[in-house]
Formats: structure tokens, sequence, C-alpha cells
């Protein structure tokens, strides 16, 4: 006789980012800023999934994502979905999109691109090429980008670069 038991305690309000994929919810963390958060946290890495086989998960009490995350979060999990919760139940439940064009969230390596220059403050902007696996190309210089290659800006411009292998 098998028991199934809930591994990971339920929240009573904050947000559940779930089906994350295996071994990206430390990294979502940082990259988000969420784990300068405070409040009680609980992280699942390699939990048991029936859909993908392994996923993580983290719950965050008292916390809700802003777009900005939400669009970090796609870019490297894009299987991810967002659940809102209040009074331990959902009350609202996302997936996460990776928009077309991203803007201002990833850096272009290309010394020469327009958007590295210190004369003309350009944003980045870079056109998804592919979702999975993500292959995007800047739009000023059209190089190309796998999602190890790609450096993440932070809030405070520091340059965050994805160090894991993809491994499905």
């Amino acid at each position: 006789m098998s028991e199934e038991k809930l591994k990971i305690d339920k929240i009573k309000k904050g947000t559940v980012i779930d089906h994350i994929d295996a071994g990206y919810a430390l990294t979502i963390l940082n990259l988000t800023g969420l784990d300068e958060s405070p409040n009680l946290m609980t992280i699942g890495v390699n939990v048991s999934s029936k859909k993908y086989n392994k996923k993580d998960i983290i719950k965050i009490e008292g916390v809700f994502l802003n777009e900005i995350q939400m669009q970090q979060i796609s870019i490297l999990s894009p299987n991810a979905t967002i659940s809102l919760i209040d009074n331990y139940k959902v009350i609202e439940k996302k997936k996460v999109k990776i928009p077309q064009i991203i803007e201002r969230l990833i850096l272009c390596q290309n010394k020469t691109c327009i958007s590295n220059s210190e004369k003309e403050p350009i944003d980045t902007e870079f056109l998804v090429l592919e979702e999975k696996p993500l292959k995007i190309q800047c739009i000023y210089c059209n190089r190309n980008y796998k999602l190890e290659e790609i450096i993440f800006t932070s809030k405070e411009k520091i340059e965050k670069k994805v160090k894991q292998a993809i491994s499905l």
C-alpha cells in the first residue's frame, strides 16, 4: 500500500513557482533577487513529477512576482507556472511565457555591438528564435546565443551567467 504525502508544506499567502526545470531553482532565486527576501521560503530541488519526471519548486510567503521576474523565469524555465496563494488556496495560476523580444534582461557579449557602446546608451533587445532549447539573437549585431551562453543583467547591472548544463 503506497501512501502519498505532501513533501512541501502549503503557504498561507504568497507565490508558488512550480514546474521549474530540474536544477534551476537556486539560479531563479538568485537572478530574480528572491534570494534576498527575508520571508519564509521553501525550495524543492529534483522533486518527482509525473509530467516532467523531475522538477524544482519554490514557495515564498508574502511575496508576489513582478513582470520582469516572470520574464526572467520564462527564459530559464519555459514550463514554469506561477500560482498566487491567499488563505492557503490558489487564487490565480499563470503559465510563464517567453516574450518574442527580450528587452534589457540580457547583455550582448559582442564588444562591437552598439548596445555595448558607452557613447550611445541603447538597451539590449534579443529576438527569440527557439524556445526549447532556448536560442536568441541580438537584434543589433545578429549574434546568436544559447541558454548556457547568456549573461543576465540584474537590477544592480551586475553580470550573472548561467553556469548550469542543460540536462533533460
